[in-house]
């Protein structure tokens, strides 16, 4: 109830939960440098998780983000694969996995298509094929324009017997599918 209260003031005094929370990372970071209390990282890492469930989080703070992980001696790819447990559920289905990967095509560096990449994580979740799998698109069209990592889409598939999640991770979401486990 206070969360949403908390929100709804944001709103009200035209402040933005993201612009909100990366004042807040700039600050416990600095707490954190002053003190050494540990707390104002843990505080900044659930903050940082709160922002990638929300669909917030942005690439130009991923420098931040990456700072307090260092910190916390954590990294964006832990800390996603921790908040797997609250991520967006999906069926396995066709559809469903090819509307999570962005804009994919074959080059060079990857001959896989979207289509190939699909087939790909339905056969691992389906056949319950255990371990951890990376899908990268590196879009080597874009040149100079922009930094190598804005040119990239990757994808991590997790699977085990307990849970199987796919870490998107540049746009900082999570998915967990429905699969029947053992």
């Amino acid at each position: 109830m206070s969360m949403v209260y908390t929100l709804e003031l944001l709103s009200y005094k035209g402040m933005t939960i993201r612009g909100t929370v990366h004042q807040s990372l700039i600050w416990l970071k600095e707490w954190y440098k002053q003190q050494g209390d540990s707390g104002y990282l843990e505080l900044a890492l659930l903050q940082i998780s709160a922002l990638c469930r929300m669909g917030l989080a942005q690439e130009e703070d991923m420098a931040l983000y990456n700072e307090l992980c260092a910190l916390a001696e954590t990294d964006m790819e832990k800390l996603l694969g921790n908040c797997a447990g609250i991520a967006k559920q999906v069926k396995v289905s066709r559809p469903a996995i090819r509307s999570l990967i962005g804009k994919w095509m074959p080059n060079k560096k990857n001959s896989m298509t979207k289509s190939d990449v699909v087939e790909d994580i339905i056969n691992k979740l389906e056949n319950q094929i255990e371990g951890q799998y990376y899908y990268n698109y590196e879009k080597s069209w874009l040149r100079k324009r922009q930094s190598e990592e804005g040119k990239r889409n990757l994808y991590k598939l997790v699977i085990n017997q307990e849970e199987s999640f796919l870490l998107d991770l540049k746009q900082f979401r999570i998915y967990t599918f429905e699969v029947k486990h053992g």
